[in-house]
Parts: structure tokens; C-alpha cells; sequence
């Protein structure tokens, strides 16, 4: 039993860091807004704003033996969870969901309730 999702995080056109959640299926959109805000000055930076999502996302749960997973892979994340995963594409700065593709300021805006 689990809240389980798979954020696939996109690098280029066939390379894709995966990080799955056993808890985090619930929360996914707002944390995954508030990850993208907390990496906006390093969204051209691939690597640096690979590590700022993650580590925003794992937030104070480094140190557990549990919870999260991380691979590298040339395709989908998809390992199967309680949601479906979500797509993060940082060369064309947009986020796949179950509602659609949105670019990560709609995204952002959205969630977190933010008004431009």
C-alpha cells in the first residue's frame, strides 16, 4: 500500500533521471509547482536544475533507507503507481500529467495559486 508516483525528469531527447515516490502520489502537483519555482534561476542549467527538483521533492528525507528511488533511463519512468507519472521535460521547459502538457509557469501559476 502506498501513494505511489514517478516523476520523470527529461534531460534531452533520450535521456530522462527518475525519481519514484512511495509517499508522494497526493501532494504531486503543489510539490512538484513548488520544486520548479525553487529550480526557475537554474531551468537553463540541466544538471543544477535536475538536483534542485529532486532535492526539493525528497525535501528532508535523504537519510531514509525508504520512500524514494532515483535512476537514470533512455525511456518513460514508468514502474506502475497509484498515479500516473508525470513528465518533466527541462529542454522544453513544459510538465506532462494526467491533464495535459503545460509549461512550467502555467504549471507553477496553477498550483500554487499564483495570478499574473
Amino acid at each position: 500500500m502506498g501513494d505511489r508516483i514517478v516523476y520523470t525528469i527529461k534531460q534531452d531527447k533520450d535521456l530522462s533521471v527518475n525519481l519514484y515516490s512511495h509517499w508522494g502520489g497526493y501532494d504531486r502537483f503543489t510539490n512538484l509547482a513548488r520544486a520548479l519555482k525553487a529550480a526557475e534561476p537554474r531551468w537553463d542549467d540541466i544538471s543544477y536544475g535536475t538536483r534542485i527538483i529532486l532535492s526539493q521533492l525528497i525535501g528532508d528525507n535523504w537519510n531514509q533507507e525508504l520512500d524514494f528511488g532515483i535512476w537514470a533511463s533512455d525511456s518513460d519512468g514508468a514502474i506502475g503507481g497509484d498515479h500516473p507519472d508525470i513528465i518533466i521535460d527541462l529542454i522544453n521547459k513544459t510538465v506532462e500529467d494526467e491533464t495535459g502538457t503545460h509549461d512550467f509557469n502555467s504549471f507553477i501559476n496553477y498550483h500554487l495559486g499564483v495570478t499574473v
